[in-house]
């Protein structure tokens, strides 16, 4: 996977743009803080209920999702910030746990020549400037309220609700209001949802405890306690009931790291 740094024209939109080539096999993803926007260059995408479209968006999800590659494909993705996917003029709350095509938003004609000039396109840097000017033709606005919320709700030591609605001189019920309609859930899940991506970055980031899983297994797991820490958990039996909230899983399973 190749990842590329966004223009400065989506900044407030767009945390990154990737370029990511697969073999036929399955592929877990698991829930983000924003949606994700794709389009396959080559292949098609199986989920659950079947064929995703060449080109659609996925919005929040509350569970871990398996994708199914069928044959090589190649795919660049969109990950907006979670307030970035309002350029695609469609309620936020309409997207949670859905995959929507992009011909659904804006029809047919339009989808198909983005789809066509990301085929043509000759390498990746070339795909991602497709990508690129597609969303900057789209019209966007920040909420400044909300984009304040998220960065006090998703800082390293981030604060509760009821403080940052404080700090940001609105009621609770306001800053509900204004996140379910710019995000499509309220500021706790929200929260939630950060804390337990912070944990799955912890758990990439931190050094392995050493202890093996299994005999003759090399692979190791990083302290779950290690990583509850780093992620802003209370303890390890309150980031295991997230993770299995999440990802269906025990820590165990998820964290585990191949050395």
């Amino acid at each position: 996977m190749r990842m590329y740094a966004p223009s400065p024209r989506l900044a407030g939109r767009v945390v990154t743009l990737f370029v990511a080539e697969n073999a036929a096999g399955e592929v877990p993803v698991l829930p983000v803080t924003g949606a994700v926007m794709g389009v396959q260059y080559r292949g098609r995408i199986l989920a659950e209920q079947g064929p995703l479209s060449q080109a659609g968006v996925t919005g929040l999800q509350s569970r871990m999702r398996r994708f199914i590659h069928p044959e090589s494909t190649g795919s660049i993705l969109v990950r907006f910030t979670a307030q970035g996917a309002a350029c695609l003029g469609v309620p936020a709350a309409q997207l949670i746990d859905r995959s929507v095509a992009l011909e659904d938003l804006f029809g047919r004609a339009r989808s198909a020549e983005l789809c066509e000039r990301l085929c043509e396109a000759r390498n990746d840097l070339a795909r991602a400037l497709v990508i690129e000017q597609f969303l900057t033709s789209l019209p966007f606005a920040n909420d400044a309220l909300v984009a304040r919320a998220t960065d006090l709700l998703t800082r390293d030591a981030p604060l509760s609700v009821a403080k940052t609605a404080e700090l940001l001189g609105v009621s609770e019920r306001q800053l509900e209001r204004r996140f379910r309609n710019r995000i499509g859930i309220g500021p706790k899940p929200f929260a939630r949802l950060a804390r337990f991506e912070r944990a799955v970055a912890a758990a990439v980031a931190l050094p392995a405890s050493g202890a093996r899983t299994a005999v003759n297994d090399p692979s190791t797991v990083p302290s779950l306690a290690a990583i509850a820490q780093r992620a802003g958990y209370y303890d390890q039996s309150h980031l295991a009931r997230d993770v299995r909230q999440f990802a269906g899983v025990t820590p165990g399973q998820l964290f585990i790291q191949p050395r």
